[in-house]
């Protein structure tokens, strides 16, 4: 009976062990699947991760490249603009300075071409000074023909010939001129500038 029992706990022992070898092996064997997983999972994000950071910074790239060229087209315009602007402006003084005196009475005279009837001159107030101080033989006999003079706060240089009726006027004013003008520079500036 010692035998037997001693079988029997063997046989106990013996499955005991099995049992436990077996639950030990599955143990490790499920924990082997689950760490294959989470390395997968875990290579998986890595990845995802590194191609959204690639996307991010190849979308950034293109971004800063087109706002940098931008940028270079809104210098460029600018620094056109700025020239014109101050080709403009010195082409106006270059016609006001022209536009004075003797020079200014002399080309009144020309486009009035005699025919005084109806019309005024408006000038500014710097040349109507200059005008009342120093007046030409032809020009004071103009205005007894019945020319009017007429004192104009919008025009810095020049002058208008106006119809006293309003129906019409020739504009030869420093602004006018130099509208007038600027296309035929501005080709030339746009050489320059390529």
């Amino acid at each position: 009976m010692e035998q037997q029992i001693q079988d029997l706990i063997d046989s106990i022992r013996k499955e005991g062990i099995e049992t436990a070898k077996a639950e030990s092996a599955k143990i490790v064997e499920d924990a082997r699947k689950e760490a294959e997983e989470i390395v997968v999972s875990a290579e998986k994000k890595r990845d995802e991760i590194i191609a959204k950071a690639q996307s991010d910074a190849a979308l950034a790239k293109s971004s800063g490249e087109a706002t940098l060229k931008q940028a270079a087209r809104d210098l460029s315009l600018s620094v056109k603009k700025s020239i014109e602007a101050m080709y403009s402006s010195i082409l106006r003084d270059a016609i006001a300075g022209v536009m004075k005196g003797p020079e200014l009475y002399s080309m009144i005279e020309t486009v009035l071409s005699d025919d005084v009837s109806g019309k005024a001159v408006e000038i500014a107030k710097e040349d109507m000074q200059a005008l009342r101080s120093s007046l030409s033989e032809k020009f004071a006999l103009l205005i007894k023909e019945g020319l009017e003079v007429k004192e104009s706060t919008s025009l810095h240089s020049g002058f208008r010939v106006v119809e006293k009726d309003g129906s019409a006027y020739i504009d030869i004013s420093d602004d006018e001129c130099t509208k007038l003008l600027m296309p035929y520079l501005s080709s030339s500036i746009k050489e320059i500038l390529g």
